[in-house]
């Protein structure tokens, strides 16, 4: 009998959580949705490539929207059965709270395994995909799709005007080059021809200009004794592209495998920035698994509220829980790296508060009581 209704409850938590994960993750992609059409339309990038990036960006999607779909795919399934008087049916074939456990437990340990593999092995692949994959579109195609006559700001931080384009080779003539990446000391370059060309060394682009001057200035504009004119026969400038996948400089902490991490923590001093960010990204990684746990096993005891009006309530509350997790859990992360907290605690800190969280609507659930002290006076409020 347990083995059927095991089975009858993970069939119920499969439906929602499948649409859940199809819903959260379109939702979030929709996000980068225009970076992508701005590849295709801007960029000329080939639609295979666009294909292969999205590939690539799913694992990392996913660390966030599988968790999120678990727990509403819980939290949604057995306030069903509840709502359906089913659970009260269990209860009274003898079936106890306790009981009915296994089999979102098991649900839950999946959920959070498969989230472990993301963020261990998934998401640094994706990502290192992604970039890698965008770095050899730069190599085919210099010029990037890069328009003649019209002010480009593409580039991060830099303005760039070409009155000439070549069709092939990314030859430039007549550039105007406004490089604000420096705030304190902006610039503007102009040059009468240039080049656009894929640096190996620094994985970048690189924009070598021909005959022309730079123009600097400082950051009071009446302070004329700051200005500075330089005339050159050869300029290097690199330009940053595709700011979501390819960076340069380096591979980021989140491109890292755990042995790179733990190499660079070896390496780096105590306290340093690069040590501080790889200590975050090494303990987040297992910290969101085991958050995506904590959801699911919260979850139960919302949807298992056995008070008729406390049903709605159960599911705003553990939708707001949800949300304050990982506010709790991205503002955790940024105070880390600002040097405020340590940060192989910080990634821990919504997973230590909110163990408390799923302890006591655990107890009070296990004990048949409003799930929040004080809940019957809303019910008249929430009662549908």
């Amino acid at each position: 009998m347990p083995a059927i209704i095991y089975r009858y409850l993970l069939l119920e938590i499969l439906p929602p959580f499948g649409v859940g994960l199809l819903g959260f993750t379109a939702i979030v992609f929709l996000g980068r949705l225009m970076k992508i059409t701005q590849m295709i339309v801007v960029k000329g990038v080939g639609l295979v490539e666009v294909l292969q990036t999205c590939l690539y960006l799913l694992p990392y999607l996913l660390v966030f929207t599988l968790p999120m779909a678990a727990t509403v795919g819980i939290l949604l399934s057995l306030t069903r059965l509840s709502v359906d008087r089913e659970v009260m049916a269990l209860k009274t074939a003898g079936m106890s709270f306790m009981q009915l456990l296994p089999p979102i437990l098991a649900f839950s340990l999946a959920a959070a395994g498969v989230t472990l593999m993301l963020t261990v092995f998934g998401s640094p692949w994706g990502q290192q995909a992604t970039r890698d994959l965008l770095a050899n579109v730069a190599k085919k195609r210099a010029d990037l799709g890069l328009q003649e006559q019209v002010f480009n700001t593409d580039f991060q931080g830099l303005m760039l005007f070409a009155n000439q384009v070549s069709s092939r080779g990314g030859g430039l003539k007549g550039i105007f080059v406004y490089d604000f990446r420096d705030q304190e000391n902006p610039s503007t370059v102009y040059a009468q021809s240039g080049q656009l060309s894929y640096d190996e060394a620094q994985e970048s682009m690189m924009m070598e200009l021909k005959d022309g001057y730079v123009f600097r200035w400082g950051e009071e504009e009446k302070d004329l004794s700051r200005w500075q004119v330089v005339d050159f026969k050869s300029y290097r400038l690199p330009l940053q592209i595709f700011s979501f996948g390819l960076k340069g400089g380096g591979r980021s902490e989140s491109e890292m495998s755990l042995r790179e991490l733990v190499i660079r923590l070896r390496h780096e001093p105590a306290g340093s920035d690069l040590y501080n960010r790889a200590m975050v990204e090494l303990n987040q990684r297992f910290a969101m698994p085991v958050g995506a746990l904590i959801l699911c096993l919260i979850a139960m005891p919302l949807g298992l509220s056995h008070r008729q009006q406390g049903r709605t309530w159960g599911l705003i509350v553990g939708l707001a829980l949800f949300l304050v997790y990982y506010i709790i859990f991205t503002a955790s992360w940024r105070l880390a790296v600002g040097f405020k907290i340590n940060p192989a605690l910080a990634p821990w800190t919504s997973d230590f508060l909110f163990i408390w969280v799923a302890l006591f609507l655990w107890y009070r659930s296990v004990k048949e009581l409003p799930l929040l002290p004080g809940a019957l006076k809303w019910s008249g409020f929430f009662k549908t």
